[in-house]
Formats: C-alpha cells, structure tokens, sequence
C-alpha cells in the first residue's frame, strides 16, 4: 500500500485504522514482551512502586536483629566467632526470651575453643534454628551442625536473586529429589506463629499450596508478572517489603549488655542472630537499591527478617501474597491503553490538549499499579505505558499526515481564488468539506456571478497572440482580485468569461449573511464596471477598441462540492439557479446598446438577488424574460449605480 493509499484509507475510515494500528502496536508489544525484551525494565519499575508503597515508618514488628559489626570484628580479632563466642551470644539472647532464634552464622565445622559447650547448647534448646546451605553447581553446599542434622530446627539460607542481582522472591522449601527442605525464614516464622496456634495446612483451593492462617500461599510460577521463564525451582512466593527500608530493631553484640533495651524488644519476638559486617559479604540488593539509593545493599538478617515478617502479616492478619493477573487479562488491559491511546489521536485535533491527554494517561498508568500493589496485586505498567505511548503516537502520525494530506487537497484547490483570510477559515472549518476523508457537496443559498466581454474580437485581432495573452492574464487578474475582495472564489475561466461565486465556500446560513453574499457580489460587479471603464481608457491611448463586459448575478438554492477526479478536481457550483445567471449574462446581447449610466458594463440581476439588497442601489426594472432553457419568466432588473458608493470601501462580512 503506497503513501498516497494509506493516507486515503486513514481518511476513509479513522477509527477502523485507529484500532488496526492499535492492535499491530499492541501484538508487537506483547511479543517482545513474552521474549523477555522488558522483562528487565518492568522488573525495575516494580521495584521502584514497591519502594514507594513500602511503610514510611519503622511499624511495630515482632523481628530483632543481632548483627555482629566490622568494629566487633576488629575487637574480637578474628572471624568467624569461635564456638564460645557463639555460644556466649546465643546465651544472652535466650536470656530475654525471645520466641525463637535463629542463627544465620554457618556451623557445619567446630570452631574451638567452646564446640562442646555449643554442641550442648544446640540440643538443649527447642526455640532454636541454625542454618545451613544447599547450595549450587556454582557454590557448594555447607552443612548444619550435626548435632541438629534430621532435626526440623535448621532452615537453609538459600536465596533467589534474578539476573540483574536483586532478590525478589523467597524460597519456603526446596528439594534434592530425595528430601524437602525448609527455609531459615520458614522456620522461624512457623516457629513463632506455634505460640498463636497456627500451623501449616493445605491450601484453598489447591490443597498442594500450603496456607498459614486463612492465606494461601500459591507458589511462583515461571511467567509470573514481569518474569519470563524465570526459575521457579521449589516453592517460591514474591517479595512485597511493605515493612519498609529499616523496619527492624537492630542490635550489635555489644549492646545486648543493655536490658532496658534490647531485653524488651527481644522478649516474645522473632530474633535472628548474623553478621552485618562489610568485611563478611552476606548482603543483597533489593528493591530499594533501585529507589534512588545508589548501589545500597540489604544485610542477610534484614532480608530474612522481610520474610519472616510478610509470613506472620499473612498469618495473623490474613494479608494477601503478592498475585499478578492471569496472561490473558494482561493482554486485555495491554490492548484496553493500546486502544485509548488510538482513539485519543483520533479524536484530540489541538496537538497541546492532545499532550496533555497522554500525559495524564501516563499518569493514570503509574497509578493504577501503584493502587493495585498497595492491594497486593502485580499490574503490568511499562507494556501498558508503551502501548498507550505508542498507539497514540502511530495513529497521531497517520492522522497529521492525513491531515496534511487534507490541507494540501483542500489549499490547492481554493488558495489561489480565494482570499488568505477565507483560505485559513475553509482549513478551520474543514469538517463542512471532508465527509469521510472524501470533499464532500452541499446545498447552499448563495450567489452567483457570470461576466464576459463583447466586442473583444477587434481587440484580439489587433493585439496578436502574445500581447492578446498578456492583456487577458491582466484582465482576468485584475477581475479575480476583486471577487476575492469581495469575499467571492473564482468558480471558473471560460476564455474570458468568470464564473464567480459569493457565499461558498464559507457558507451563510443567517439571512444577513445570505443578503451580503449577494450585495457583495452587486458591489463586486460594481467594481468590475469601474475597472472596464479604466482598461479602455488605456487601450485607447494604445489605439485600441473599446470592450464593453455584461454580468449576470442570480441567488438560490445550488448544490457546491469538487467535481472531477484525485489528480484534477475543482470546487464549484451546480444547480438551476446558477444556470440562471449564466443566461443573463448572456442576454444582455439581445438588450437595447448600454446606457450612460451602464458605461461599458450591463450588470443584469435576477429578482432573487434584487430581494436580499435593501435600498442601497439603483435599479431599473427590464421586465420579465423568456431566458434560454427556463420555463417560466424571469423578473430582470439592471443595476445602475451604488447609493452612497465609495470605491475604497467594499462590504464585508
């Protein structure tokens, strides 16, 4: 399909195009999408809403910390802490009562002195969880404690991290084809939820998907949200970090020394004892790092203490996992902004409301996901927010182009016979030409004017080809300004007759306006007469003949539209009442010779025209006429002169 087809079928049928492009931006979209082409980019923007939904506040939750600092590190003098260390710090732990501890410092190996003491410690103490690690081809695996080993008080500390590095979903078991294991963070929030009654069951209404409390936790799938083709090895749920950036109370070894504090915020929560030192690398990027916090990282003590604490808020206070909608209704709401974006460009003409409508789409798109995650729902924004971006431009597009293509057809046909004003106000009011993208007709009352000379034979002969040409591009010149400074258009050039034209394109609907148009087409014929009198005046100082002009105006219902083809197509007038007035131009050769008052120029009017002119001009009845071609008479008058006429001043609308 070549420019000038496209730009055809646009005009011809804007909404079926707006939805056909919509549809071909909307598939292109979807199919890049499922390709994982913004995978990386919708994974970001979700990190970005979840920073912004996540807690401003430090909320009451039932999570400590003990990390162990770099500063410790330098005081102590080596790491890891031996076996007594441990075992020391556990101690003071247990000592404010927390509900479970878990240990997230590996111990698969005695790390004298202290192992014995430890050993005992370990077995001694039910509210107590270490970890291990199960590790990958990659990194090996490090076993637990054996004193612990078959036990269910060791969670591993494994977790998922998305090829860009950030972690944004927790693992709750994991299997090795012959055992399942369950996570540190698991563990311990089963661990602290046994004092609240609540267990594990099956799932509603997969019994496969465990629930804890009355929510089911269904587990990741590969193609959930952003993903495509993501890892979902185990049983994986989607990471909300609603507590926020800093939501836990966060200790160092040292200060476990102070009761007043950390004993009240241990006593009765889920307290994890690890590492925060730099020097360790036991950090993770998260969703924060992508929120305007540089490269900032998470501690593998926070990152639990995420879990843990989105676990027990599902538990006890039924909040809902993190869910995205199925990839059909995806689709839906791609193709929904796809679409609006389309019939935005259709229907928004001024370019400024048209940018400030996509711009509050764009916002409306940010919002919608952000409302949605705050329910805990994962909508996709960036596919959405390229489909309403792009649909809308491509469609705009075709529709500038289009519309150029209009303005061109439209200034090409009216520019050069009309005046500048009434051809800027024919492109304003284009919507009365175009139907369907097509120039379409109309039935209009106007007026129509028919000129031509007499006696002009003489003067041809004199003049020759090339001076007689010269002389009529003059003439017709001359003759064409003024209907256009009369408000009227060129209709047409018959040798040297013209055709004019008062009240189309721009047409008068009002009675005032339709008697204007025809006293502006008698004004018009006016100032032809005073013209023809000043060309022979200078062709008898060149010794030419006189010519003498006749006009005939008649007003009336006719039909006005572009006749002709796409590559030659002109606007004109059509109907009997323009037939009229070519017959009475052309009558004034059988009249008696112009009087004084004529001068070189018989303007003839039909009765219709003589209706809408007021008292402003003299006229002289002819009577009623047989006009060639018309059944009945017509009343005929002459125009003799303009009450009141001063040639610099024309009416104007």
């Amino acid at each position: 399909m070549g420019k000038e087809s496209l730009l055809r079928w646009v005009a011809e049928k804007p909404l079926l195009t707006a939805l056909l492009f919509a549809g071909m931006v909307v598939t292109a979209i979807c199919l890049f999408r499922a390709a994982g082409y913004l995978q990386l980019s919708e994974l970001t923007a979700h990190d970005l809403l979840l920073a912004a939904t996540s807690r401003s506040e430090s909320p009451e939750v039932p999570v400590v910390l003990v990390g162990v600092t770099e500063a410790e590190i330098q005081s102590l003098g080596q790491w890891p802490l031996t076996d007594a260390m441990l075992s020391e710090a556990i101690e003071q732990i247990l000592a404010w009562q927390p509900r479970v501890l878990g240990v997230d410092i590996y111990r698969d190996q005695p790390v004298p002195p202290g192992a014995e003491k430890l050993e005992k410690l370990l077995a001694t103490t039910p509210n107590l969880v270490m970890v291990h690690k199960l590790g990958t081809e990659m990194a090996p695996s490090i076993l637990p404690p054996g004193v612990l080993q078959g036990t269910d008080r060791i969670g591993f500390s494994d977790m998922v991290v998305d090829p860009d590095g950030t972690v944004r979903r927790a693992l709750l078991f994991l299997d090795d084809g012959q055992e399942v294991f369950a996570s540190l963070s698991l563990q311990l929030a089963l661990g602290y939820l046994q004092a609240e009654g609540i267990q594990p069951r099956a799932g509603d209404p997969d019994p496969s998907h465990i629930r804890l409390g009355e929510t089911t936790i269904p587990p990741f799938e590969a193609n959930d949200g952003a993903y495509v083709d993501a890892d979902a090895a185990g049983y994986q749920f989607l990471l909300n970090y609603q507590d926020g950036r800093r939501p836990f109370r966060q200790f160092s070894l040292m200060e476990m020394a102070d009761a007043g504090t950390a004993g009240a915020a241990i006593r009765d929560s889920v307290v994890i004892l690890g590492v925060t030192a730099d020097s360790v690398k036991d950090a993770f990027v998260t969703p924060f790092s992508h929120a305007g916090n540089g490269t900032q990282t998470m501690t593998g003590i926070a990152l639990h203490g995420h879990i843990v604490s989105q676990l027990l808020r599902m538990a006890l206070a039924g909040e809902q996992p993190l869910r995205s909608l199925a990839d059909v209704y995806e689709i839906l709401l791609i193709a929904m902004w796809g679409v609006l974006g389309a019939l935005a460009a259709v229907y928004i003409k001024q370019l400024w409301y048209f940018t400030l409508v996509i711009a509050g789409g764009v916002a409306v798109i940010i919002a919608l996901p952000y409302l949605a995650l705050l329910q805990s729902w994962w909508l996709p924004l960036v596919p959405a927010m390229f489909a309403w971006i792009l649909s809308a431009g491509v469609v705009m597009v075709l529709m500038r182009g289009q519309e150029r293509s209009r303005r061109k057809q439209l200034m090409e046909l009216f520019s050069r016979n009309v005046s500048a004003d009434i051809a800027a106000e024919i492109w304003n009011q284009r919507v009365q030409f175009l139907e369907g993208g097509r120039l379409a007709a109309r039935e209009v009352t106007a007026t129509v004017l028919f000129s031509d000379l007499e006696n002009f034979t003489p003067v041809s002969e004199q003049l020759g080809p090339t001076r007689l040409m010269e002389w009529l591009n003059h003439y017709m010149e001359t003759m064409a300004g003024l209907v256009m400074q009369h408000h009227g258009i060129v209709d047409d050039y018959y040798g040297d007759a013209i055709m004019a034209d008062f009240g189309v394109p721009l047409v008068s609907t009002s009675e005032a306006g339709i008697s204007q148009d025809a006293r502006n087409a008698v004004d018009c014929a006016l100032a032809m007469r005073r013209v023809i009198e000043q060309l022979n005046q200078e062709s008898r100082m060149q010794g030419l003949p006189p010519v003498r002009m006749r006009i005939g105006i008649c007003t009336g219902h006719m039909v006005a539209g572009f006749l002709g083809n796409s590559q030659r197509m002109k606007y004109t007038t059509i109907g009997d009442t323009v037939n009229t007035a070519a017959r009475l131009e052309s009558y004034g050769k059988e009249l008696p010779a112009m009087s004084a008052a004529e001068g070189a120029c018989r303007i003839l009017l039909g009765a219709s025209t003589v209706a809408w002119l007021g008292d402003d001009y003299q006229l002289e009845a002819v009577g009623d006429l047989a006009l060639k071609g018309k059944a009945a008479p017509v009343s005929v008058f002459k125009v003799l002169w303009k009450k009141n006429w001063t040639e610099t001043c024309s009416s104007r609308r």
